[in-house]
C-alpha cells in the first residue's frame, strides 16, 4: 500500500548532493492546520540565511523541512536544512532540530570522494548507525512532547523519526508503525481527526501485513484508536480499544509491568468522562500501585519520554485524588511515588519536596509509627543524604551526588 493512498502527502524534497529519494511521509501542507505557527520564544535565537529558490543549481529543489513547499530559508548552523518561512523553522527548531542540528550534517553533506570499496562499506555502516541513533532520539523527543501536551512540537520530531525509519528499514517495513502512531497521537491532540485516521490506518495496515508483529506495537495501535474514539466522544469504542491495548501489553511483559500503565491510565480517563468515579478510582489505584512497585524495585531504566509519561500520569491522578477523595493519604501516596521517580533519576531537590509533603501528611493522618510513615521517613532521609553528598562533592569532597546515588540504585533506602 502506498502512503499516498490515504491523504495528500507532499514529498520531502531531495537535498543538494543527497541521494535524491522521494520519501512521501505526511499530510502537512499549510492549509490543513496541522502545524501551529508561532515565533521563536524568548531566549531562543534562530540562525538562518535567506535563499532564492531560483538560484539553486539545475535539477535541485530545496523544500521546507515541514511542509515540502519551496524553501526560502536555510539553517545557518547546519546549512543542510531548509524552510519555507521563519514560523516553520521555529516549530521545527523547538520540536527536534535544536537536538539534531549538527548530527544532520554528515548525513546530508554530499560525498565528494568515493574512495575504495572498503571505505564505502565503512561509510555505509557509519551512516546507518547515525540514522538509527537519530531515529531513536527523534522518537524519544516526540513521545516526550506528547506526554507534555505539546502536540504541535511533537509533529517535527515524529516526522524525523518517520524519515529515518524509511531510510533504515524501507518504506513498507513494520518499523514505520511507531512513527505513524506518534503522528496519529499528535494529530488527535490537535483534533485533526482526518489526519489521525490516515496515520492510524497506515499503522493498522502495516500490522495486518506482519503476522509476527510484536504485542507491544499492537498494544500501542489499540491505545491510539482508543484515544481517537475518546476524543470524539465514542466512549464505548474507546473502552473496547483500550481493553485490547491492556491485553496485548500484558502478553508482552505481564499484567503488572509498567507497559500496561498507558492503557489503564487512559481507561481511567474515559471512565472519568463518563462520570464513573468508582471505576476511575479503582483503575487509578492500580496505576499508582504498579508505578510505586516498579520504582521501588528500580529494575527498569526509564528514558526521558517514559519519565515524562510517569509524571503526567501521577500528576493527573494526584489532582483526581485531591478533588474526589476525602482521605489525605491518597494524594500523599502519589507525592511519595513522584518523589521516588525524581530521586532515581537524579532530581533530588524535587524528590525532597515531594517526600516532605508525603511524610507530613502520613505523620498527621496515620501517626509516626505507621508502616507508611516509616517508609516515607526512611525515603526522606535517603533523599537528604543524597543532597548532602552532592553538596560535599560539589565543594571538592568525596561525597556521592544525587545522580550517582540514583545510578547506584540504593534500593535499601527506599524499602
Amino acid at each position: 500500500m502506498s502512503t499516498a493512498s490515504y491523504a495528500p502527502i507532499p514529498p520531502i524534497q531531495p537535498r543538494a548532493g543527497g541521494p535524491g529519494k522521494d520519501h512521501r511521509v505526511s499530510p502537512r501542507n499549510h492549509g490543513d492546520g496541522l502545524l501551529t505557527k508561532s515565533g521563536a520564544p524568548d531566549g531562543i535565537t534562530l540562525h538562518s540565511t535567506f535563499i532564492n529558490p531560483l538560484a539553486n543549481p539545475k535539477g535541485i529543489k530545496l523544500g521546507c523541512e515541514l511542509c515540502g513547499k519551496p524553501a526560502y530559508i536555510q539553517c545557518k548552523d547546519c546549512r543542510v536544512t531548509f524552510y519555507c518561512d521563519k514560523e516553520h523553522q521555529s516549530t521545527d527548531f523547538r520540536g527536534i532540530h535544536q537536538k539534531i542540528c549538527s548530527m544532520l550534517i554528515p548525513l546530508r553533506t554530499p560525498i565528494t570522494v568515493l574512495g575504495s570499496e572498503e571505505e564505502r562499506i565503512h561509510r555505509e555502516k557509519q551512516t546507518r548507525h547515525r540514522q538509527i541513533q537519530l531515529l531513536e532520539l527523534s522518537k524519544t523527543e516526540a513521545h516526550k512532547k506528547l506526554f507534555e501536551g505539546q502536540y504541535d512540537l511533537a509533529i517535527p520530531a515524529a516526522l524525523q523519526a518517520l524519515r529515518f525509519s524509511m531510510d533504515v528499514y524501507g518504506q513498507d517495513s513494520i518499523e514505520l508503525v511507531p512513527s505513524y502512531l506518534l503522528l496519529g497521537e499528535a494529530s488527535i491532540g490537535l483534533k485533526q481527526y482526518p489526519q489521525a485516521e490516515d496515520y492510524l490506518s497506515l499503522a493498522k495496515w502495516a500490522i495486518l501485513k506482519a503476522p509476527n508483529c510484536e504485542n507491544r506495537i499492537r498494544s500501542q495501535m489499540h491505545r491510539n484508536f482508543g484515544l481517537l474514539y475518546a476524543s470524539q466522544g465514542e466512549y464505548g469504542e474507546a473502552l473496547a480499544q483500550l481493553a485490547q491495548d491492556i491485553y496485548y501489553a500484558s502478553l508482552e511483559k505481564g499484567p503488572e509491568n509498567i507497559l500496561v500503565l498507558g492503557g489503564f491510565f487512559q481507561l481511567g480517563n474515559v471512565f472519568h468522562k463518563q462520570g464513573k468515579l468508582e471505576q476511575v478510582t479503582t483503575v487509578f489505584d492500580k496505576v499508582v500501585s504498579i508505578w510505586k512497585a516498579a520504582l521501588k524495585a528500580n529494575v527498569e531504566v526509564l528514558d526521558e519520554a517514559q519519565q515524562a509519561e510517569a509524571v503526567q500520569m501521577l500528576t493527573t491522578i494526584y489532582s483526581y485524588r485531591t478533588n474526589y477523595m476525602t482521605s489525605p493519604t491518597g494524594p500523599a501516596e502519589v507525592n511519595f511515588t513522584l518523589g521516588q521517580l525524581h530521586f532515581i533519576y537524579g532530581r533530588s531537590e524535587k524528590a525532597k519536596e515531594y517526600a516532605a509533603k508525603a511524610l507530613e501528611v502520613y505523620e498527621a493522618a496515620l501517626g509516626r509509627e505507621h508502616s507508611l510513615t516509616i517508609e516515607a521517613r526512611n525515603f526522606f532521609k535517603a533523599v537528604v543524604a543524597g543532597l548532602q553528598g552532592s553538596n560535599v562533592a560539589g565543594s571538592g569532597g568525596r561525597g556521592m551526588s544525587g545522580g550517582s546515588l540514583s545510578a547506584g540504585r540504593r534500593k535499601s533506602n527506599m524499602a
